[in-house]
């Protein structure tokens, strides 16, 4: 499993084994879906069967939209379209869905990025949706519910969703403790300078908003 066929250069083990691990939470139930669904959602957002999703795992063809503009087309997301999915499916499933579709692209984008053959998704495993959602969260000029803060945490509406967006930051990008360290250097690999401005190109290229 992640073997990176096709990539001209080495992965670093952290990387493939967050990923790894990342593969194993999306054949689990989530808060709204269960294991076949979340595989379901994102086979169909591969292959940009916006209504296919939507038939399939059971969601408002609004949500099946939202996954394959966040997939395909991540500039033309906006208020209003979040807005919409939420309206038909609920926050919480809106949110899941987000969260397990932005988690797949930056997977796939790194593949891509390398030349690599995408990773086929993995087999769902049984169970039903933990319904795991937190209580109080509120809009703060966000998409999306979030806890009080001075940084809005996007998908902490679904507490674990959330834990395992941030656990990729460390291998994809760097931790919060590393973003700290203005000479931090990944070695071997890019100094912080160098990862800053790969991060604010991307950033730029696709049109972020913060």
């Amino acid at each position: 499993m992640f073997e990176f066929r096709g990539s001209p250069v080495s992965v670093r083990p952290d990387l493939r084994f967050a990923y790894m691990s990342l593969w194993g939470h999306f054949s689990r139930p989530g808060p709204t879906l269960d294991g076949q669904q979340r595989i379901a959602l994102l086979t169909s957002v591969r292959h940009r069967a916006t209504e296919e999703t939507a038939r399939t795992v059971g969601i408002e063809p609004p949500l099946g939209l939202l996954a394959d503009r966040l997939y395909h087309a991540p500039t033309t997301v906006d208020g209003d379209l979040v807005r919409s999915a939420a309206d038909a499916s609920g926050d919480p499933s809106t949110v899941e869905v987000a969260a397990l579709v932005s988690m797949l692209s930056s997977v796939d984008g790194t593949h891509r990025a390398l030349g690599a053959d995408l990773e086929p998704l993995p087999e769902s495993t049984a169970g039903d949706p933990t319904g795991e959602i937190a209580e109080g969260l509120k809009r703060r000029r966000t998409h999306f519910p979030v806890p009080p803060g001075p940084i809005p945490v996007m998908f902490d509406l679904l507490p674990y969703e959330g834990a395992v967006f941030q656990s990729l930051f460390g291998p994809q990008y760097m931790t919060g403790w590393e973003m700290a360290l203005e000479t931090f250097r990944r070695d071997p690999g890019l100094d912080r300078a160098q990862m800053e401005l790969v991060s604010s190109r991307t950033s730029i290229h696709n049109q972020c908003f913060y």
